[in-house]
């Protein structure tokens, strides 16, 4: 019983966080995933990033994600850095970083570009 409330609850998380279009035929067409974005705001600011010892990579077409500080809900805690594939061979790795905001600090999280 507990797997279809869980199977219920995916297929409307999805079904919600989809845009659709009727087109004058009774077709549905799915447009695109509407993103759900939640902004935290601490008010403390985040300490200085830590200097990190990059190692040399696993794979030369990895990327070095460099580490970053994260708010718990509580404290801030330290995500070491780490070795990235590349989704694509032009890929460039944009780090994610801490902005002031007048409610506070919130995080940027990186992304590929």
């Amino acid at each position: 019983m507990q797997s279809i409330h869980a199977l219920l609850l995916v297929a409307t998380t999805a079904l919600l966080s989809t845009a659709c279009l009727v087109g004058p035929r009774g077709r549905v067409a799915i447009i695109a995933p509407i993103p759900v974005v939640r902004m935290t705001y601490v008010e403390r600011e985040p300490p200085p990033v830590r200097v990190e010892r990059v190692p040399s990579p696993p794979v030369l077409e990895q990327v070095w994600v460099a580490g970053h500080w994260a708010w718990d809900g509580r404290v801030y805690v330290w995500v070491p850095g780490y070795y990235h594939a590349r989704p694509r061979p032009a890929a460039m790795w944009v780090d994610g970083h801490w902005e002031r905001h007048e409610r506070g600090w919130f995080w940027i999280e990186g992304h590929w570009r």
